[in-house]
């Protein structure tokens, strides 16, 4: 009788424990969109392009370097937000500061933080430069204006570098974005070339869902030459979004290819860029 009583009591212990429902699964990470907020960015970007081309008398090969280092402060500012979650955003650019290493071993610096360079950029600096329409999950609906650069470049360079997944993602959970870019003259010939974003969970650090980012083209291009001004557009790295606050908070990511014969025989394009952009949070 007491071993019955004894199992029966470890049984009814048991059973509210194996009544639980199970714990709720973990919210979708999405932006919270709120007008007149704004979004402040640092970015620092360093491109080193070394190529070697045919001299056009003697033929033979001509190495030359140059770089671009940029820095840059970026704001989107909240106009507007729909319904359905779709914020209307304004970007503008604070500040600037470039620095252009030229073939022949000359820099040229440019630097907002000085009068003659803030005036000759006073037609973009501290304008509205570009007008998107960006969903909750970062999917960018509409480029509404682009001052400066293509509107196309904005489907390889989202303005918050990522597309959300429809639910949390457990570590190692894939999803893939689509996009096209047409490139026209001088850079291409107005040809439309397929990528293909990947983007990988790496899980939850302190509120933050880090995902890996992998961009490739479909098919690439026939000529070598014409692979050249794709580059730029191969982002490959880790963007981090807070999944508390709701907003893209950094990424570090890097573009580079070496290109042979590009512009034939004994000819060579070598690419390399690095991307560190991160949310200046008050």
């Amino acid at each position: 009788m007491l071993r019955f009583t004894v199992l029966a009591l470890a049984f009814s212990t048991a059973l509210p424990a194996l009544g639980q429902p199970p714990a709720p699964a973990p919210a979708a990470p999405r932006f919270k969109w709120e007008p007149g907020k704004v979004l402040a960015y640092r970015v620092v970007q360093s491109t080193t392009v070394e190529e070697t081309v045919l001299d056009e008398k003697t033929e033979k090969p001509v190495p030359s370097t140059s770089s671009t280092n940029l820095t840059l402060v970026r704001k989107w500012t909240v106009k507007d937000v729909d319904k359905e979650g779709v914020a209307t955003l304004e970007m503008s650019i604070s500040e600037m500061k470039s620095v252009i290493g030229q073939p022949d071993g000359t820099t040229v610096t440019t630097d907002s933080t000085k009068p003659e360079d803030a005036k000759n950029m006073e037609a973009f600096l501290n304008k509205p430069i570009v007008t998107v329409r960006v969903d909750s999950q970062g999917k960018l609906i509409e480029v509404k204006d682009a001052k400066t650069g293509s509107a196309a470049r904005l489907q390889a360079e989202l303005p918050f570098r990522l597309v959300l997944p429809d639910a949390m993602p457990d570590a190692g959970k894939s999803w893939d974005r689509p996009f096209g870019v047409k490139i026209d003259p001088p850079n291409g010939t107005g040809e439309n070339y397929d990528f293909t974003q990947k983007y990988t969970s790496k899980g939850l650090k302190d509120g933050y869902l880090i995902v890996g980012v992998e961009t490739a083209l479909k098919a690439p291009p026939k000529a070598t030459s014409e692979h050249v001004p794709l580059v730029p557009m191969q982002w490959t790295g880790d963007v981090y979004f807070n999944t508390v606050a709701g907003k893209y908070q950094a990424s570090r990511l890097t573009a580079k290819a070496e290109l042979m014969n590009h512009q034939g025989e004994g000819t060579k394009f070598v690419y390399k860029s690095t991307y560190a952009e991160d949310a200046i949070d008050k």
